[in-house]
């Protein structure tokens, strides 16, 4: 086996990133080198490797965090490396002998000093963070109350960068062996100690101004004061891997659209700058017991859930609200009729459909407990079954693995390369837009494989149409389209970082107290540009791998003439817009059978695991005139969806409307009866 293809495995083993082992294995060489150059003595090679270690740190902590960890422990943390490149200047200046031993014994203790400065400053800085990480992080709420004080400077926030404080020192070391006079290490630590006790003065200063911020029962108490204040009446309740974001980010718009008052609770602080964009106010609880001690105000009826998770329950313990599990799709898969589910009072569910699993399943949920809403989040689908290229486009869009171990679960490591080179390969061309889950690959190596395999032949299959001059290409109207969207996309890179600039929680408390709408509106206007500036970046002839949160799915729909994807909810959503669609059969059950276990499949074309039926698929619903699936799917539209009227946010406005009302009702026969 050759060494890139070792390295290739790690760093797969690490995310897929090479520089890490790379730069982790480039800092260790370069301490090594370090202690042999000053034994040597050589202030040259000194110089060298001190600064290549330097570089090699920073570089660590922006690429390599997993590595940083493992060195600190196997023992060679950044103390211990601050501590060789100490010993290594002491070393050099011993071997060179050019101080005499008032001067060396002066710059051993002042790197000494250094050493304790650091430990101090990093105790204070520490002080500081930690009283800055809230028990309760808010947005769209007023906190002038708790005073909170701007963020401390660099210095404090990261305090790890004073492993640098002997860069002086170890550049005066070297001019003072090349030059043979004490004169530039003595300037060397003269500045490393004026920088140490300004930064260590700095932070007993921001330890006092966040002195307030150590009273954590003080600020759950405003916090808790405010909310009671503002009143909210429907909650929104998320917890969940970072990865699982957009479980709660696909319901933001229909929850900000309702007409009551309106607060989101999450549980997970890292999921805070992952959260979307909403006018609601937003509180994060990242411990239990904060959460469970939070005075809920008595004006809360209603809480949402997007999805099943331990922490779910801390809010269903309250015996005043009604809990709700709305879901993040409906789907034939098990986690639409979880067992789960009957926590709730109530399951909303799109239509029919999703009332059918739960009675077929046996999962505990009463009938009567179900509430038919309908899908809010589908208005942007394009109901005409109009697409605006000329080319037929087909959009594969497979679910990921799950975590059930079904070997059948996602097509793409069991059909999807065939699959794929079937719809590349067909006659007449088509276009292939893939746009895999964003999880797809998270627990299973053959679907990464897959993945990147299918990715692969896209990008071959793209390179041939260019080059065989068959299309009419315009590079420079291409060219200026992919300028836009890069100015585009770097612009909504920067709107969400504007918000977190150089923000710790506090911060981001108090930057946030307010509902940026003029900011959002310039958010979703410049996401509207991004999208139309993608779609015109390419020749509507090549294929497209669609990944990220830009173009959405719908948009992907749009495009689409035929979407062919796993069971999941993929197929109820894309019902919408009354064009056909394929599922994927990887387990090769019977026609029948498989559409009894997914009704979703009900009115669609099925493929199976060899994929031959995927050109009779194509012919259908190329034809002139309706495919044979057309009425089917239209009843199915009302299986899934429920009724076109009323609307399905008038539906979800509707529920929401009676389970306050039934909430309230059941609070003051409680009230009466005691």
């Amino acid at each position: 086996m050759n060494p890139s293809s070792i390295l290739s495995k790690i760093g797969r083993r690490f995310g897929g990133d090479t520089a890490g082992p790379a730069i982790a294995g480039g800092l260790v060489l370069s301490y090594a080198l370090l202690v042999v150059a000053a034994v040597w003595p050589s202030a040259l090679f000194v110089a060298v490797f001190a600064l290549t270690g330097y570089a090699a740190e920073a570089f660590l902590v922006r690429r390599a965090l997993y590595f940083n960890a493992a060195l600190s422990q196997v023992g060679l943390g950044v103390t211990l490396r601050a501590t060789v490149r100490d010993v290594a200047v002491l070393v050099m200046l011993a071997r060179s002998a050019t101080l005499s031993a008032g001067w060396f014994t002066t710059v051993a203790g002042t790197l000494v000093l250094l050493h304790v400065l650091r430990a101090v400053h990093s105790l204070l800085a520490v002080v500081v963070i930690e009283r800055r990480r809230l028990p309760v992080i808010t947005r769209g709420i007023d906190l002038t109350r708790l005073r909170l004080p701007a963020p401390p400077p660099a210095s404090v926030r990261e305090h790890r960068s004073m492993i640098y404080l002997d860069v002086p020192v170890v550049a005066g070391a070297v001019l003072t062996v090349g030059l043979e006079t004490p004169g530039p290490v003595a300037a060397g630590l003269a500045v490393a100690l004026a920088a140490g006790l300004v930064a260590l003065v700095l932070a007993a200063v921001h330890i006092r101004l966040n002195r307030q911020l150590a009273d954590r029962e003080r600020v759950l108490k405003d916090v808790a004061e405010e909310i009671a204040a503002y009143g909210p009446e429907v909650v929104l309740y998320f917890s969940g891997a970072d990865d699982c974001m957009y479980q709660v980010n696909m319901w933001l718009e229909t929850f900000d659209r309702l007409p009551h008052k309106k607060m989101i609770i999450m549980r997970e602080r890292n999921n805070m700058p992952l959260l979307g964009r909403t006018s609601s106010p937003v509180l994060c609880f990242p411990g239990g017991t904060e959460m469970m001690n939070f005075p809920m105000p008595e004006t809360t009826r209603v809480a949402l859930f997007p999805a099943n998770a331990g922490k779910n329950i801390h809010m269903l313990r309250l015996p005043d609200i009604g809990c709700v599990f709305i879901g993040h799709g409906d789907s034939d898969k098990a986690a639409s009729f979880s067992p789960f589910s009957k926590v709730y009072d109530e399951v909303w569910v799109a239509g029919p459909a999703g009332r059918e699993r739960y009675r077929r399943s046996d999962a505990g949920v009463r009938d009567d407990e179900i509430v038919e809403v309908g899908r809010p989040q589908l208005a942007p689908i394009d109901t005409t079954g109009v697409t605006p290229d000329p080319m037929f486009t087909v959009l594969y869009a497979p679910t990921w693995e799950g975590w059930t171990g079904d070997p059948y679960h996602t097509s793409v490591a069991v059909m999807g390369v065939k699959l794929v080179r079937a719809l590349l390969d067909h006659a007449p061309h088509i276009r292939l837009l893939y746009k895999p889950h964003p999880m797809a690959g998270k627990n299973d190596p053959a679907v990464r494989r897959a993945h990147n395999k299918i990715v692969s032949m896209i990008a071959e299959a793209n390179a041939a149409r260019d080059a065989s001059g068959q299309w009419p290409a315009d590079p420079a109207r291409d060219a200026a389209a992919r300028r836009d969207l890069e100015a585009l996309t770097a612009r909504l890179a920067a709107l969400g970082r504007e918000s977190s600039r150089g923000a710790d929680e506090a911060e981001e408390s108090r930057r946030a107290a307010e509902p940026d709408l003029a900011g959002d509106a310039l958010w979703r206007d410049t996401a509207a540009g991004c999208e139309q500036a993608y779609w015109a970046s390419e020749g509507w002839w090549r294929h497209r791998v669609v990944t990220g949160t830009i173009p959405h799915l719908y948009s992907c729909f749009n495009r689409a003439d035929l979407l062919i994807t796993d069971i999941s909810s993929v197929v109820a959503d894309f019902i919408a817009s009354g064009k056909p669609y394929a599922v994927t059969n990887g387990a090769n059950l019977p026609d029948g059978e498989f559409r009894t276990q997914n009704p979703s499949a009900s009115a669609a074309y099925l493929i199976g695991r060899d994929c031959a039926s995927l050109k009779d698929v194509l012919t259908a619903v190329t034809a002139e005139g309706e495919d044979p699936m057309s009425d089917r799917r239209r009843a199915l539209k009302h299986d899934l969806l429920g009724a076109d009227e009323p609307d399905a946010m008038t539906r979800f406005t509707d529920a929401v409307n009676a389970l306050a009302a039934k909430r309230t009702r059941t609070a003051l026969e409680s009230a009466g009866s005691a």
